[in-house]
C-alpha cells in the first residue's frame, strides 16, 4: 500500500458503472480495484461513497473489499432504495441491505461483521457474523443473496445469515420492481463527531482517536 499510495494520482473513480457521490479526490483506480482512503483522524476527512449506475432485484450480488484497519472505520457494501442514506428522521419506509466492515472488529485469524436488514420506517434485522479472518489484512467476496423470500449473507461462497423474508413484503417488493442500488464506502468517526446508527452499532464502530495505524487508511474494492 505505501508504493500505491505514493504512485497514485488521487482523481475519481467514477466509471460506465459507478459515479462517485462526494469526494472524488479520495479515490483512484489501479488494476481493476478503486482504492479509497481515510486521510486523518477527522470524520470530514475521512472516506467516500460510489453508486451503482444499474438497479438490482432478485440475485446474487457481491463485491471483493479490503477493508480499512482499525477503530473508528467502516468499509461498507450495501444495497438500498433509498439514495444509500440512513433516515435518521424515521419517517418513511426504505430497504437496505448492509455489510458494515469495522476496522475495529477485525483481528488475525477472527472478525466480527455487521450485517443488516432495513425494512419499514427504521426496522432493523442487525447481526454479527463472525469470520475465520482478518478483514483488514486481504480481498474477501461479500455477497448478498436476494430472493422475494429471503436474504443470504454469503463471504467467499459460505452462507453465514440467511434471513426468512416472506413476512417481509418489502423486500417482495423491491426483488420484483429491480429497484435497489448497490453502494459501497469508507467513512469514519471521532469521539467529537456526531454518532451514527444505533448504540450497539456505535460501540463496535469506536473512534478514530483511538486508532494507531498510519494516516491515511486505505480500503480497496474491486468492482467487477
Amino acid at each position: 500500500l505505501p508504493l500505491l499510495m505514493a504512485g497514485t494520482a488521487w482523481a475519481a473513480c467514477s466509471d460506465s458503472r459507478w459515479t462517485d457521490a462526494y469526494s472524488e479526490e479520495r479515490c483512484s483506480v489501479q488494476g481493476g480495484t478503486a482504492w479509497v482512503q481515510c486521510l486523518e483522524k477527522s470524520g470530514e476527512e475521512c472516506g467516500m461513497r460510489m453508486e451503482s449506475t444499474f438497479a438490482v432485484g432478485a440475485g446474487t450480488h457481491s463485491m471483493t473489499i479490503k477493508a480499512a484497519p482499525g477503530p473508528g472505520v467502516v468499509t461498507t457494501f450495501y444495497l438500498s432504495d433509498n439514495g444509500g442514506l440512513y433516515d435518521k428522521t424515521c419517517t418513511k419506509p426504505w430497504v437496505e441491505l448492509d455489510y458494515e466492515i469495522m476496522g475495529n472488529q477485525a483481528k488475525p485469524g477472527s472478525s466480527k461483521v455487521w450485517t443488516n436488514m432495513f425494512v419499514g420506517t427504521c426496522q432493523e434485522h442487525w447481526q454479527f457474523i463472525t469470520l475465520p479472518f482478518d478483514v483488514t489484512a486481504d480481498f474477501h467476496t461479500y455477497a448478498f443473496v436476494v430472493t422475494p423470500m429471503s436474504v443470504s449473507f454469503v463471504v467467499d461462497g459460505v452462507t453465514y445469515r440467511t434471513i426468512d423474508a416472506s413476512g417481509y413484503p418489502d423486500i417482495r417488493g423491491v426483488t420484483q420492481a429491480r429497484s435497489l442500488t448497490e453502494f459501497i464506502s469508507v467513512w469514519g468517526k471521532t469521539a467529537a463527531d456526531e454518532g451514527e446508527g444505533i448504540p450497539e452499532f456505535r460501540a463496535a464502530l469506536g473512534v478514530l482517536d483511538t486508532n494507531s495505524n498510519p494516516f491515511p487508511l486505505v480500503a480497496g474494492f474491486r468492482r467487477g
